[in-house]
């Protein structure tokens, strides 16, 4: 019997010992998931988005673009992404890089690529940092920026 209550101590203590260390990799598993969902839901956004500008007329630049960014913007339903163009303080945005303005493509390469890049600032639901025994400081930032570009030729 002496036997039986010395385990029930150490199986308690090891419990003590793997439930952050689990609970740390299960926080990690559904962050990266999260990350990838919303990197899937951009990408395609951006990948809309050019679709638009080589399908439809480049006249005028200004119209086009703003369509194409309500495009872009309105694919990426479940997150936030606003139409505007990217600056530096923005949170999500779609930036546009029209063709150049080279009718008969006498250019060599020819320059008629349509560029539509996507930015998503992913709020992390935990952020962590400090220092971990034998690893040293860990930072785990309280966001992610998630990037989707496409890259089309305007035909």
């Amino acid at each position: 019997m002496m036997h039986l209550k010395r385990q029930q101590g150490q199986t308690a203590v090891e419990t003590v010992l793997m439930v952050p260390l689990l609970l740390l990799l299960f926080f990690l598993i559904f962050e990266i998931g999260r990350t990838f969902f919303s990197w899937i839901i951009i990408t395609n956004s951006a990948r809309e988005g050019a679709r638009l500008a080589v399908v439809e007329p480049f006249t005028p630049p200004e119209d086009s673009i703003n369509r194409i960014r309500v495009r872009a913007s309105s694919t990426a339903e479940p997150l936030t992404v606003a139409p505007s163009a990217c600056t530096g303080s923005d949170a999500s945005c779609v930036d546009v890089a029209p063709p150049a303005d080279d009718p008969d493509c006498t250019a060599t390469p020819c320059n008629r690529i349509v560029t539509v890049v996507v930015r998503y600032r992913l709020d992390t639901l935990m952020p962590i940092s400090g220092t971990i025994p034998f690893l040293g400081p860990f930072n785990y930032p309280g966001f992610v920026e998630v990037v989707g570009v496409s890259t089309m030729r305007w035909e």
